[in-house]
């Protein structure tokens, strides 16, 4: 089985095998798989529900009425993922928390460049009305996240120098945990650390092994804990910032790692002055570090 098969199983063992053949294409002689048309999957997301397929862990420990309404935080990226030799199928993994809301979602596949989106990271809202013009209630979450909550792609972009459009195509987004985590919380059995910990054990870090980045950017403090501590047990990490910037080695590669704040975090929390020294600290670091000897990307700063 090569790694495109073993991708799409993956997937398959996650969000069910009629969702998988809904919104990917794949071409198995070259090895590449691409989101169908977003706009008609967003669409037929809202009424896809999961019915006896996919992650039976969640199905069966937390059995809750909004779990098949659960679905897809599937992966975003731009273009083909191509799984060639043991070259990257994207060189930046971003790794978030966990799912949110669908509207969060929306705003996830307009930063990845499916719908309209400004080089300085921010929804073309002109756009979102025309694809909404008929649903209001809709349109009206949409805008609302966009500007009050999710604006990831708006923090990336200045926190990776203005560079958004050129590392956007480079990009693969995903999260730690693979199904909304609104479940009740026993405390005894603490029943929202076992469907992380599942998680990571039995899906994330096969994804990150298949996608093989160059570079993990963990979104916020609960991706990275777990990640690291992880291959902390497995002895292969190896923090050269505290927490913050470091290296491991899984499945034979080499990955380097960067922890930036939670977008949420980043913009709730934080006034005006400490994002602009926030963004101040990092950039050299960004610039240097992880475009220019990473990433290799030196011609846009030409």
């Amino acid at each position: 089985m090569n790694r495109l098969e073993k991708y799409i199983l993956l997937l398959e063992n996650i969000f069910g095998k009629k969702a998988i053949e809904s919104f990917t294409l794949n071409d198995r002689h070259t090895l590449k798989l691409a989101m169908r048309d977003e706009l008609n999957n967003q669409r037929a997301k809202k009424t896809y529900q999961r019915k006896n397929e996919g992650c039976d862990f969640c199905q069966s420990i937390y059995r809750n009425p909004n779990f098949p309404n659960r679905i897809l935080e599937f992966p975003g990226w731009i273009g083909d993922l191509t799984f060639s030799g043991t070259a990257p199928a994207k060189e930046i993994m971003i790794i978030g928390e966990a799912p949110t809301t669908l509207e969060d979602q929306i705003n996830i596949a307009f930063g990845l460049g499916l719908y309209p989106i400004g080089r300085d990271g921010k929804l073309n809202a002109d756009q979102v009305r025309k694809l909404y013009s008929g649903e209001k209630s809709r349109l009206k979450g949409i805008m609302r996240n966009q500007v009050k909550r999710n604006r990831l792609w708006e923090y990336i972009n200045q926190l990776f120098c203005g560079k958004l459009s050129a590392i956007k195509p480079k990009i693969y987004i995903t999260d730690l945990c693979k199904c909304n985590d609104d479940v009740v919380v026993n405390k005894k059995t603490k029943k929202n650390q076992q469907m992380w910990r599942n998680c990571l054990s039995k899906y994330l870090i096969e994804e990150i092994i298949l996608i093989n980045p160059s570079l993990i950017i963990f979104q916020g403090g609960s991706s990275s804990k777990y990640v690291t501590k992880f291959l902390e047990k497995q002895g292969s990490i190896k923090f050269v910032i505290p927490k913050i910037f470091g290296e491991f080695t899984l499945n034979g590669e080499q990955i380097y790692f960067f922890k930036i704040h939670h977008q949420a975090y980043f913009y709730r929390w934080l006034n005006e002055t400490e994002r602009a020294s926030y963004i101040n600290q990092n950039r050299q670091f960004i610039e240097n570090k992880i475009l220019k000897e990473i990433l290799n990307i030196k011609e846009i700063f030409n």
